[in-house]
């Protein structure tokens, strides 16, 4: 099984399709993928999908089924499968560690319901009972039952303001702070730092407007195509004035905020894998482990901290709905909950 990267004639941006050992297309999961761009679907998210699914076509492939085969069983041995991947049916518990996290299971059975879905609405999938045990698109029921009550969502660890201080003081360039900056105080993920150009930033007024654009050389996108504003602080305007007086050149060729600044490579539209790649070495060189979207949770979480309304939170990060920035960014300690409701015992006090 391998992923394909293509070119589409008349389209700005690359799509990626399934082949099979033999590299011929396989059928259905191209058609899902010209569905996902006709919905709007950022190339990066339809590359996510399938490689989702080539997971699925692999487990098919070691089960010896085919997708009309597939039913609730089927499912539930897939995601026993995603956690202990082996080409045997019989698993050992005992002796091994699951490789993924329930919820990255969750994410990759979600894309595969949507899949079969999509088949099941063309009429090139018949197994209805999956949809009915699974309890429609709500698939957290159904990730509980095959995991016998072990699913629990996992907590993601935020971080305390001095990490944030000794993760930016280690970096070595101006450029390297703002992009952390940028994620910790502005909330953003790495394709939107990336897909900044020059005129994304206004510097008089403290201003980033987060533009989707169809194409961009460094293969970064703006999750969801959505335009939005993020204000930020002087400081952090004033580091960016910092980076381009000092880092940038006015020599080169496009407006990409981001550049490399290794020699031989200079001024080239930074990537995603250097972000991946700098979050690596602060982390070696602090001692502090942090991914870049920590960074992001972070930042909601300290917003919910101040009292900002979920749903100015929802905007600022982007969110298409409000439960997602409740379930997923926003994590709130015991102390957190102990503080809320002392103030809420000295308000009543207070009126009486």
């Amino acid at each position: 099984m391998k992923v394909q990267r293509i070119e589409v004639e008349n389209k700005p941006y690359p799509l990626y399709l399934l082949l099979d050992k033999e590299y011929q297309l396989i059928e259905p999961v191209m058609k899902f993928i010209k569905y996902l761009d006709n919905t709007g679907k950022s190339p990066n998210t339809i590359k996510a999908y399938c490689y989702h699914l080539k997971l699925l076509y692999e487990f098919m492939e070691q089960r010896g089924v085919i997708l009309n085969d597939i039913n609730f069983e089927l499912l539930a041995d897939f995601v026993g499968w995603l956690r202990y991947p082996s080409a045997s049916n019989v698993i050992d518990l005992q002796s091994k560690k699951a490789i993924r996290e329930e919820t990255t299971v969750n994410t990759i059975l979600n894309v595969v319901m949507s899949f079969l879905d999509y088949l099941s609405r063309l009429g090139e999938f018949k197994s209805i009972d999956v949809f009915k045990q699974a309890k429609g698109r709500n698939f957290k029921g159904f990730l509980h039952h095959v995991n016998k009550g072990r699913y629990q969502k996992k907590q993601i660890r935020t971080l305390r303001s001095k990490e944030v201080k000794q993760i930016i003081d280690a970096c070595h360039t101006k450029r390297d702070k703002l992009i952390l900056m940028l994620m910790y105080e502005g909330g953003l993920r790495i394709g939107e730092v990336l897909s900044l150009r020059l005129e994304d930033i206004v510097t008089w007024d403290n201003q980033i407007h987060l533009t989707p654009r169809d194409v961009n050389v460094n293969e970064a996108y703006i999750k969801l195509r959505k335009e939005r504003t993020i204000h930020v602080s002087k400081e952090l305007v004033s580091l960016y004035t910092d980076y381009l007086i000092y880092e940038y050149s006015e020599e080169l060729e496009h407006d990409y905020v981001f550049i490399s600044l290794k020699e031989g490579y200079f001024g080239k539209p930074l990537k995603y894998q250097s972000v991946l790649d700098l979050v690596r070495r602060i982390v070696k060189r602090t001692g502090i482990e942090f991914t870049s979207h920590m960074l992001r949770h972070t930042h909601a979480t300290q917003l919910i901290r101040e009292g900002w309304d979920v749903a100015f939170v929802q905007k600022r990060l982007g969110h298409a709905h409000v439960q997602t920035t409740l379930n997923t960014y926003v994590h709130l300690s015991d102390q957190d909950m102990k503080n809320e409701f002392n103030k809420y015992l000295e308000r009543k006090e207070h009126k009486k």
